[in-house]
């Protein structure tokens, strides 16, 4: 870290611009030579030797011209490259300093708070620490880089470059090409914070480059700002449509008729993600088409790059991105209007964007008598929360200024969602409603601050009124420290709410649940209505995995 820090991108600067005005100097000297060659009308013996001569001295000048270009081109992009190195490191340590955390030289990351005793404040140093560290060593990979790829053009230079026959412009066009260096592919296995690190130590051109011809590299990736993620998901859907079709056809032709509708399913999803972009301002935030069953996708309704306060709304049992990614994107931008009203009204004006995440592979009928991927399992949920959680971080690690983040979760998907919290997400307000469970009997296992859970059972809803199996924990309704929201109707300030009755009317715009949950997205939980509704869950003892 020391040695990165000691290098002279400035000084380097100054032999880049050298060496352009040398690349000029010599590319200029084209009307010089085109004048010197031996005139036709020249008659003699010696015109043979005399064109050989001019011939090696143009072929000469032109590999001159290419190797000088090369070098220019590439100290030129040394000079950015190390300067955005050294950068990440300032970043990393402006960010230890104002944490109380010192660096050495070889990077150590130290915290200088050595009483810590409450256990959550342990684990949010560790989180502070870990992101120190991934800046840290994200930068030094970029300034490797930039040294390695700095170097080679530089031993290619000295071993010759062919500036080929046409003209000293052309020669000098070879060499800069020659002076690119290759796009530094994502660390293997990074951390949120360390994949955002190595997307911000790529010139502009080099992102283009990644969404052009590496947009697999992206699309799913966490960490990634939404923009560059919606630019490079919207690349890979004719080639996913074309990969689903080609198997599609395979599957037809063998007879299995089971994987062909599986397929079409996934490409139904498809046109159904197609189809909600088309309605403008959404960014497709996570597009996969690898799942055993089913495809996954994660639209935004606003933009989460900028917006001051962004939710994510995790579905459940028989969700699919193909009969259900419409409606869902159609209740964020509702809830996205509700929010941004009360945000203007009663809070701090801040924009809101909402994520329909359909990101894991949510239960189906005809999956429930399967134990690894039944409505009555915890293993679906299991299996998305890993997935849930980093999305989660990845909306922080993305941005220079953290959102006020909301999660939602509904039905099932509140158990998906329980469980992602009980990893460190970021998390500011958690919001659970149609839950059969989130996955723990304790509020505190849940990453989210005291007094920050919400909870939401509207009357007659008959999964909520089953809750508390012991695999998903005990019914939310019971839990201590979550705050329960009203689903009953009533006025606010001269407008009327309506009743939410049933499993599904949770997000029905006009609804007294809606406008608590906005209140909550917009940071404002001062104007919800609490309420109290119960099931009767903790008295079944038995699974009724058709009602989940």
């Amino acid at each position: 870290m020391s040695q990165v820090r000691s290098w002279r991108p400035a000084t380097l600067g100054l032999v880049a611009d050298a060496m352009v005005q040398r690349r000029r100097t010599l590319v200029a000297l084209q009307d010089e030579m085109d004048d010197a060659a031996p005139p036709s009308t020249w008659v003699s013996e010696s015109r043979d030797a005399a064109v050989a001569s001019h011939t090696t001295l143009r072929v000469s000048l032109a590999d001159l011209v290419a190797e000088v270009a090369q070098v220019a081109a590439a100290l030129d992009i040394a000079v950015d490259a190390v300067t955005r190195a050294q950068g990440e490191l300032d970043e990393a340590l402006g960010v230890a300093s104002g944490n109380g955390f010192s660096v050495s030289t070889t990077g150590r990351v130290t915290d200088n708070r050595d009483t810590l005793t409450d256990v959550q404040e342990v684990a949010d140093r560790r989180a502070i620490r870990d992101e120190i560290v991934d800046k840290i060593e994200q930068a030094l990979r970029n300034a490797g880089h930039a040294d390695t790829s700095l170097a080679a053009a530089l031993r290619s230079a000295a071993g010759g470059v062919d500036g080929g026959t046409v003209s000293l412009a052309q020669a000098a066009a070879t060499g800069t090409a020659g002076g690119q260096r290759g796009v530094l592919a994502p660390p293997t296995g990074g951390s949120d914070h360390d994949l955002n690190s190595w997307w911000e130590g790529l010139t502009e051109d080099e992102q283009a480059s990644v969404i052009s011809e590496h947009p697999e590299w992206i699309g799913n990736t966490d960490g990634i700002p939404a923009w560059a993620r919606d630019d490079a998901n919207r690349e890979l859907i004719d080639d996913y449509r074309a990969d689903l079709t080609g198997q599609l056809a395979a599957a037809q032709e063998a007879g299995d008729n089971g994987l062909a509708e599986t397929l079409t399913e996934k490409l139904d999803g498809l046109d159904a993600v197609e189809d909600t972009l088309e309605l403008g301002n959404r960014q497709l935030l996570m597009l996969d088409i690898t799942g055993e069953d089913q495809l996954m996708a994660a639209i935004a309704y606003g933009d989460v790059d900028t917006a001051d306060h962004v939710a994510v709304f995790t579905p459940g049992f028989t969700t699919t991105v193909a009969g259900d990614m419409a409606g869902y994107d159609s209740q964020m931008a509702n809830l996205v209007e509700g929010a941004a009203a009360q945000s203007d009204k009663y809070g701090d004006g801040g924009t809101v964007a909402a994520v329909s995440w359909l990101g894991y592979e949510a239960p189906q009928w005809d999956n429930v008598l399967d134990p690894g991927s039944s409505v009555a399992s915890r293993a679906p949920a299991e299996a998305g929360a890993g997935n849930l959680a980093s999305f989660y971080n990845g909306i922080d690690a993305s941005r220079d200024a953290d959102p006020h983040l909301t999660a939602l979760g509904h039905s099932y998907g509140s158990l998906t969602t329980g469980l992602a919290l009980q990893e460190q997400t970021g998390v500011d307000d958690a919001i659970l409603f149609g839950s059969p469970g989130i996955g723990t009997s304790h509020v505190e296992d849940l990453d989210v601050s005291d007094g920050h859970v919400y909870r939401l059972e509207a009357r007659r809803d008959a999964v909520a009124d089953v809750g508390g199996l012991g695999q998903f924990g005990i019914d939310p309704s019971y839990i201590d420290g979550m705050t329960g929201l009203s689903t009953e109707g009533g006025s606010i300030g001269g407008v009327d709410y309506g009743e939410s009755v049933g499993h599904s009317d949770y997000l029905t715009r006009g609804s007294m649940s809606q406008h608590n949950m906005a209140a909550i997205v917009a940071g404002v939980p001062e104007q919800t209505v609490e309420g109290d509704t119960r099931g009767f869950g903790d008295i079944l003892s038995w699974p009724l995995p058709w009602t989940y």
